[in-house]
């Protein structure tokens, strides 16, 4: 179990995947193409991983007009975290067939099977995966209006013991 699984009292579930195929056209790294098959090149297994079945789209317009619910999620991540969006590169899969057949969906690599790990990454609001994120984050606003709550109540009890 994973430690915000513990601290949220709340379960990531092993699959609530509707094979919606967002996530296979709107794949996002800050790490350009050529940055990867340096990374692969010097041995990193995870560029390997990603290049060995994610290819860029030639530009942002065309990740936009396949992929549009992941690309919002990945640059709102990006806003969050203060990356520039300029800077984040959108791949697809080669596996995947039309809009949302995975070809090897049975088979699929580990990256597939394990996305999303946690309620904090991109994940699209088409997703099945996104109504879960909302109750993770709502559990998450509720926990700091709790705690913003009892620093107020602290403050009261300090003010009244003095």
């Amino acid at each position: 179990m994973q430690e915000w699984e513990k601290l949220l009292g709340m379960k990531w579930p092993q699959s609530a995947c509707d094979r919606s195929g967002e996530c296979c056209r709107g794949a996002a790294q800050l790490s350009p193409w050529d940055k990867l098959l340096q990374q692969a090149a010097e041995g990193s297994q995870t560029a390997r991983n990603f290049l060995s079945q994610y290819i860029p789209y030639p530009n942002r317009a065309e990740a936009l007009l396949n992929a549009p619910d992941a690309v919002e999620a990945s640059l709102e991540i990006a806003r969050m975290r203060g990356d520039k969006e300029e800077d984040i590169i959108f791949y697809h899969c080669i596996y995947l067939k039309g809009q949302s057949a995975c070809q090897i969906y049975e088979d699929r690599p580990a990256l597939c099977r394990d996305f999303p790990e946690s309620p904090f990454g991109a994940i699209p609001k088409c997703c099945g995966y996104s109504e879960v994120k909302k109750q993770c984050l709502d559990k998450i606003d509720s926990l700091k209006a709790e705690l913003q709550r009892l620093k107020v109540l602290q403050a009261k009890q300090q003010e009244t013991d003095v």
